[in-house]
């Protein structure tokens, strides 16, 4: 073997591209590359020529640093936090929570879900944190109960600003001694665990012991003198059983707090609006309140052309503007049919390569954004399936109708007709959808329509539903 390995290793220098800064295991590959073709290739023994050829496509394709480099991952992310360097188009917002966080203001973030209110958070925090605030960030969703949830605050409080076991348990005694707190510290894991004895109180609801709770941050946060932030996303869900009274019991706390910023996110954004700008709601200009919209379009096809750029995707007329209108513009879907239209690309290209051994790139064009914006769509068929045979038929008339009529006039007398449902019975329907959190109405600039919380299922509908 070896005999013919130095005869491949010898010949293949005439076709080997030109390394790359920063790839110093180029060399050792020829041993690699020559070994593939001698053992999976043509026999060097029975066809010296034919094994030589193998072992210079092998490489070429499956051992290229032009190919294998790691900036070609994927750059586009969804379904987690994105970092600061990865927002597009949040500096406004960002900055806002970031004064909020240190300078003890109050910041309610609003806008739907998929939109990226918890990477704001996050990228936020991170730096609030780097100025030496001490922030305290739940996701009111994650607790079952608001008692929890304050427990969790007052734990998080007491650990955070002081240095020690026993310091922590004196200010959780000291700064909190209204709610009565019956603290347990396992050494074993580090954490504690709290119970507070003002909830089994006759009458005493959750809203009361949470604001009595964060009265009990302020008073901690002005003993040790450092900034304080605590950021509650899906705020909404602290609230709205509650109604104006629960609004009430909130802001008559925090609105004397001045050692402690809030920063109060949601992604109801009909009720939190209200909430925020009705002059007879309690949290009428308690803070600032910034709405998290669709990023600017030319910033976002500037992004999108960045990412395939650094594939080496060559990106047609056209083609950016499909991925947003595909995925109307919603930050998350934007991310998620980009990262499929990249794999797609890429895969496609390792294909050519495989079957001609040549470095051929595939052009992102509209019309395979739309075929892989189908694809998608038609992954996710059991669970759209699901979702669409639970719907009643005055509902699944009503999601057509928003689908095709694009959101705006539904309740008319024409577009009922046309879907041969009456008008009460169309209103009743997208209300339904609305409160399934399937539909959202947005307003902009003196306008209003329906749109899908899920862009994906539209597109399901239009490829599976008959028309």
């Amino acid at each position: 073997m070896s005999r013919h390995v130095s005869k491949i290793d010898a010949a293949i220098p005439v076709v080997r591209p030109k390394a790359e800064a920063g790839h110093e295991r180029w060399q050792e590959g020829w041993t690699h590359l020559a070994t593939c073709g001698a053992a999976r290739g043509p026999s060097p023994v029975a066809n010296p020529q034919g094994a030589l050829d193998y072992s210079k496509r092998h490489y070429t394709i499956w051992h290229n640093p032009r190919w294998h480099r790691g900036d070609l991952l994927n750059p586009f992310e969804f379904g987690r936090e994105l970092g600061p360097d990865e927002l597009v188009d949040r500096e406004t917002e960002l900055a806002a929570a970031v004064a909020a966080m240190t300078g003890a203001r109050k910041l309610f973030l609003i806008g739907p879900r998929r939109y990226g209110k918890t990477s704001i958070l996050r990228a936020a925090t991170d730096r609030a944190r780097a100025r030496k605030a001490v922030v305290l960030r739940y996701d009111a969703e994650a607790y079952p109960t608001l008692e929890q949830l304050a427990g969790r605050l007052l734990v998080d409080t007491a650990s955070a600003l002081t240095s020690t076991v026993e310091r922590a348990a004196k200010a959780m005694r000291d700064c909190f001694a209204s709610v009565r707190p019956e603290a347990t510290y396992n050494a074993r894991e580090s954490s504690w665990s709290v119970s507070l004895g003002a909830a089994s109180d006759a009458g005493q609801s959750s809203v009361p012991l949470l604001a009595d709770v964060l009265d009990g941050v302020e008073r901690a946060a002005k003993k040790a003198g450092r900034p304080v932030a605590v950021v509650i996303d899906e705020f909404q869900k602290v609230v709205e059983d509650g109604g104006v009274e629960a609004e009430g019991q909130i802001r008559a706390a925090v609105q004397r707090h001045r050692h402690v910023g809030y920063v109060f996110a949601g992604s109801k954004t009909r009720l939190l609006a209200e909430m925020t700008g009705n002059p007879n709601r309690p949290f009428y200009k308690l803070g600032e309140v910034r709405f998290v919209g669709a990023v600017p379009r030319p910033d976002f096809a500037a992004f999108l052309e960045r990412g395939f750029a650094a594939g080496d995707i060559p990106v047609a007329d056209g083609a950016t503007d499909a991925i947003l209108d595909a995925a109307e513009e919603v930050p998350y879907n934007v991310q998620l049919l980009a990262h499929a239209c990249w794999e797609s690309c890429r895969s496609k290209a390792t294909g050519q390569r495989a079957r001609r051994g040549k470095s051929e790139a595939v052009t992102l064009t509209p019309e395979l954004v739309l075929a892989t914006r189908n694809t998608v769509a038609l992954r996710n068929d059991p669970i759209y399936s699901q979702l669409w045979s639970s719907l009643p038929p005055s509902q699944q008339k009503g999601l057509i109708a928003l689908i095709r009529e694009g959101g705006v006039q539904l309740t008319s007398t024409d577009v009922a007709r046309r879907y041969k449902l009456p008008v009460p019975s169309m209103q009743k329907g997208l209300k339904a959808l609305e409160a399934k959190a399937i539909v959202r109405e947005e307003q902009s600039r003196g306008a209003t329509r329906l749109r899908l919380e899920d862009p994906l299922f539209s597109a399901w509908v239009e490829l599976v539903v008959p028309r």
